[in-house]
This record gives structure tokens, sequence and C-alpha cells, in this order.
């Protein structure tokens, strides 16, 4: 029977860390010390040598994972989008129904922007460093609630599945209210305005956008005259 001195003379089998495992541990200890460094004193105020001591890690090795504060910040707001978009997958994963899929996903969305610690601070003090990166097209918030939404859409409305362009046009629509309500909340809660978009949304989603039964280049018909 082997013994408890032999085995703790044994070399440890659990495998070493990989070199790639380490380097991304080290890559979320900065970026987590730069999310919370800026929810305490803010973009404006946050120093790379702030983040550096927080994450107890040198500036060198800062600089060699993020050469600006712009690329640190940049990745912050990339990781917590990621979180939100994770948030509103999980709150849709279980619904088929295209309006109770869609009021989920909007209702997770609004939650997670009006209670992110970060956001709430830089609304409060630092509102134009922020406006940017939360409503440029092109930006990280708008282009992967877009995302979802659009899949949403895909996966549960099969009336807009066969239109990619009314699909992009409808999450886009969505994505953009959803920032313009973090920018500015209203005075509602959240699963009330989650209600009322998504009611109205799909109500008119559904309808192909109030273009009725006309066909391209047809007119309309005139409200209360019959149709042959």
């Amino acid at each position: 029977m082997t013994d408890f001195v032999t085995l703790s003379l044994m070399p440890d089998a659990r495998p070493e860390p990989s070199a790639a495992a380490e380097e991304l541990t080290i890559r979320q200890r900065l970026v987590d010390a730069a999310l919370a460094t800026a929810t305490d004193h803010g973009i404006a105020r946050m120093s790379m040598a702030d983040v550096a001591r927080r994450a107890g890690l040198s500036r060198q090795t800062l600089y060699r994972y993020f050469p600006s504060k712009d690329a640190l910040v940049a990745t912050v707001v990339l990781s917590e989008t990621a979180v939100l978009v994770e948030q509103i997958t999980a709150a849709t994963v279980d619904l088929d129904d295209p309006l109770e899929a869609l009021r989920a996903s909007i209702h997770a969305a609004l939650v997670g922007l009006r209670t992110h610690p970060l956001l709430d601070r830089l609304l409060s003090t630092e509102p134009d460093s922020l406006v940017p990166i939360l409503t440029t097209d092109s930006g990280p918030v708008v282009v992967h609630v877009r995302a979802i939404v659009e899949s949403i859409v895909a996966e549960r409305t099969p009336e807009l599945t066969d239109d990619p362009v009314g699909r992009r046009r409808f999450a886009d629509i969505v994505a953009r209210l959803l920032v313009s309500y973090a920018v500015n909340a209203p005075d509602d809660p959240p699963e009330v305005v989650a209600d009322y978009v998504a009611s109205f949304l799909v109500l008119g989603a559904l309808h192909g956008g109030g273009s009725g039964n006309a066909g391209p280049g047809e007119p309309e018909p005139a409200r209360g005259a019959s149709t042959p």
C-alpha cells in the first residue's frame, strides 16, 4: 500500500495551466480592474497606472496587453456588451412566442442597462464620453444588441424570416430604442416599457409594417373602401 510519505514525494500529476489560459486570465484581470476603476472614478479620471495597481500587475504588463487607454476602454465596453447579450439570450431561451420573446429580451436589456454601475456613473458625471460608445452605428452596443434581436426574430417570427431587409430594420429599431432608453430612461418601469414596445413592434411587423395587402407598386385601399 502506498503510504502518505510516498504520495507526498510523487510529482504533482495535475496539468500545468497552458500559456494561452494564463494569458486570458491576465487579460481578464486587467479588464475587470479597468471596469472597477472606471466605475469608481469615471473614464476621464481613470489612469493606466490605477488599473495596473488594482489588477496587481505592472504597467509594463498592462501596456503589453493594451497599448492605450482607448484600447482598454473599448475592450471593457465589448466585454460588458457580451454580458448584456448573454442576459438577453438567457431571458428568451425557453420562449417560442415572438411577442413574449421580444418582451423578455427588451425587459432584460432595459434592466441590464439601467442597473449597470458604470453606465449609471457615466450618465451622471460624464455623459459626453458615453454617448458615442452607445449611439455610434458601428459601436459594439448597437451592433451586438441588433444582432441578438435579429436572431430572435429569425427564429421565432416566421413571417419575417424570409425578409432579411425587414428583419434587420426591425432589429435596428429595437436596438436604437433600447439605447435611447438607456441614455434617457423614461419614468415607467422596465416591464411596462417592454410590454408596450414589444406589442407595438410585433403587431406592426406581423402586419407588414402597415403595408396592408397591396403588392409592390400598388396603392393601398382607402380606409373603409371595399376591395373587389
